[in-house]
């Protein structure tokens, strides 16, 4: 499925967390999430993700893969699969599948996800603690992200 998304490293979160509840964003949700990212040794547009998700004091481990197609400073135009929610007794297959297929640990990241929807617009808003870093995304339909992407450049970004 076709993600458009526009993603950037931010000072702060707050600013665009007061946006969503200001603007009548739903609060979908707030995960913590530990995210191993996987690369291709043959295509550094092709990645693969194990999440292993904690809401609600309920554990979900999760893979899904992208292909990023166009990539245009804080735009991302990819094709991303649909999530797989992972057994624990399965990890080890799709572990030995991303080492035949050439998969390698490009990544290891912890953060704690706000996850904001309104029509067609998802923010996802990352509080990461390792690395160290505060991050926005906002993806949905184009036209839409397009328009609330215009709204929130006056928010001070990196």
């Amino acid at each position: 499925m076709k993600e458009y998304e526009y993603s950037f490293k931010v000072k702060s979160i707050e600013p665009y967390i007061n946006y969503c509840k200001k603007n009548g964003y739903e609060e979908v949700c707030i995960v913590k999430q530990n995210r191993i990212v996987y690369e291709n040794r043959n295509s550094n547009h092709i990645i693969a993700r194990v999440t292993t998700e904690e809401k609600n004091g309920e554990k979900e481990i999760l893979f899904d893969c992208k292909n990023i197609g166009e990539k245009n400073k804080s735009l991302n135009i990819s094709n991303e699969s649909l999530p797989m929610v992972v057994a624990k007794d399965n990890l080890e297959i799709i572990n030995s599948i991303l080492n035949v297929l050439e998969f390698y640990v490009a990544a290891n990241n912890f953060r704690k996800r706000y996850i904001y929807k309104k029509g067609g617009v998802k923010f996802e808003i990352d509080d990461y603690t390792s690395p160290k870093m505060q991050v926005v995304a906002i993806e949905g339909d184009e036209s839409e992200v397009e328009s609330v992407y215009k709204e929130i450049q006056s928010f001070e970004q990196n």
